[in-house]
């Protein structure tokens, strides 16, 4: 009997005991993944991950439209990278199977720069790591375990370790900022917490949207406004998976909103909406931002909320309440009652910006806003009182306060000018809409037809826009032919899906159509 209760003893004791050690070796191997995306996601607005295997490279290398987004310079350091680590099969063995995150950061003189970091396998040593390629680098003076690392005759980059983390970029200052970690990121936790679900996937793309001001004001000149201004007050992220094609880049996800006065949340538990309206949009649109909800009165409802966290619901009733008073025309008859469900913000080549709201019945609703507008033209008219639109609409048309209008075919569209109007009136009876255009539908026909929120950019339309907003390098990486110039379409859809946005990030090249010989020679 002694002999079993000690031999009982001494497995319980065996098994604490290797419980013990795994969870310990287990409990630091996820410190060391902490601190290597603590890292990665410091300062980060955009962060690119995946496994260090070599299939992977195998099948990234196929993909030659990501290297034209990277642009030369980054191409051929990422491809020294690989050259001297990578394929290197005794200093691959430290990092084989790891996480390997690419941080996309600001950096002096108005630039961008890769982080790059990793992870050292947890049975080996950073120690062993660094004895393979201190024949390759030099310490860097007065820092602490920072190292250049000679890829070529004219290409170095910094090296840091710290712990089993490792981190690489051309830039020394990435590489100081890196090893200052936040005891509590944000954006650290939700990719820790979306990232278990995906594990089957090629890469991964993460979108910090607090951080966007900081890389927009690297690549702007100007202040960050317009339609770009929603990004200092975008308190959100995005998990985004990348499906591999050799005609576009398209990655799949979640797009998650933090704040609650965010304007998008009142979109957030919305059905999707069949789209339509942007069949009305002329064919130079450069670009564009289109809502759709389910009924105008349900939705109303959680723009009153959302008025209300804004501070904004006591300036709408007033406006509301002037316009009774001052024409006796009750806006609550009209807009509430005759709006459909969706509505889009759009900026023509020329930088001229319009809006247009999809009616229910638009001879009704002329005959309405009569009395609150005065005449300009046959068709077009310019409301008597300012921040109507805003009123029933919120955010989009807080720079629509006192448009001109007109009203066709079921929709009403505003502008700040009239002669915009009369141009709009012009390309659509003409015909000449952006919806004949093929490189257009090709996109389109790359996403959902179904959707709630989408911002829109036709590249070959914003060219002019692009030249007076975009500091000149990154400008001519737009119109390179060996950049992003072949690129005729971004898109980026949200879709609600219980408190979160369906994501589709598309980056599309349109490929026309190749005529047989037989055919063209007839």
């Amino acid at each position: 009997m002694k002999r079993i209760i000690i031999l009982l003893t001494g497995l319980v004791i065996g098994v604490a005991a290797m419980t013990y050690v795994y969870f310990s070796k287990l409990n630091n191997e996820n410190d060391a993944k902490d601190l290597a995306l603590q890292s990665a996601t410091n300062n980060a607005a955009l962060l690119f991950s995946f496994q260090n295997d070599k299939s992977f490279y195998q099948i990234i290398e196929g993909q030659s439209l990501i290297q034209q987004v990277l642009g030369a310079e980054k191409t051929t350091l990422l491809k020294q990278l690989k050259e001297i680590i990578i394929s290197d099969n005794t200093l691959n063995s430290f990092i084989k199977d790891q996480e390997v995150y690419i941080s996309v950061l600001p950096d002096s003189d108005k630039t961008l720069n890769f982080l790059i970091t990793l992870q050292v396998q947890p049975d080996k040593s950073i120690k062993d790591f660094y004895s393979q390629i201190k024949s390759k680098s030099t310490v860097v003076a007065n820092l602490k375990d920072v190292y250049s690392v000679k890829l070529n005759d004219s290409l170095s980059v910094f090296v840091g370790m710290d712990g089993q983390v490792l981190t690489a970029s051309t830039s020394l200052k990435l590489i100081k900022d890196a090893s200052i970690r936040l005891e509590e990121n944000p954006f650290t936790e939700y990719i820790k917490e979306n990232n278990l679900l995906n594990k089957n996937v090629l890469a991964h793309i993460y979108i910090n949207f607090n951080q966007a001001p900081l890389l927009l004001k690297n690549i702007i000149a100007g202040n960050i406004n317009g339609e770009i201004s929603l990004f200092n007050k975008q308190n959100s992220y995005a998990a985004l998976n990348y499906n591999f094609s050799k005609e576009k880049i398209l990655f799949n996800g979640y797009t998650e909103l933090k704040a609650e006065d965010n304007y998008l949340k009142i979109f957030e538990n919305t059905p999707t909406q069949n789209i339509s309206i942007n069949n009305i949009l002329p064919d130079n649109t450069a670009n564009y931002v289109l809502y759709a909800f389910d009924d105008y009165k349900n939705w109303i409802k959680k723009l009153n909320i959302w008025q209300e966290r804004k501070k904004e619901d006591l300036n709408a009733k007033k406006i509301i309440g002037n316009v009774k008073s001052n024409y006796r025309v009750d806006l609550n008859n009209i807009f509430p009652v005759y709006s459909k469900n969706q509505f889009i913000i759009f900026q023509l080549s020329t930088t001229e910006k319009l809006a247009a709201i999809a009616l229910s019945d638009g001879e009704k609703v002329k005959q309405l806003l009569l009395d609150v507008s005065a005449d300009y033209s046959e068709e077009i008219r310019l409301f008597k009182s300012s921040d109507i639109l805003f009123s029933y609409y919120g955010e989009p048309f807080n720079k629509f306060g006192r448009p001109y209008y007109t009203i066709i075919d079921n929709n009403l569209v505003v502008a700040n000018n009239a002669s915009t109007i009369q141009s709009f009136l012009n390309n659509y009876r003409n015909n000449r809409l952006l919806i004949q255009n093929p490189a257009y539908q090709d996109a389109l026909n790359q996403i959902s037809s179904t959707s709630n929120v989408s911002y829109y950019i036709g590249t070959k339309n914003s060219s002019e826009i692009f030249r007076n907003n975009i500091l000149l390098p990154y400008y001519k990486h737009l119109r390179a032919d060996s950049g992003l110039k072949s690129f005729d379409t971004f898109y980026y859809q949200m879709s609600a899906d219980k408190g979160k946005f369906i994501t589709n990030l598309l980056l599309n090249k349109y490929l026309k159509p190749e005529i047989p010989d037989s055919l063209s020679n007839r």
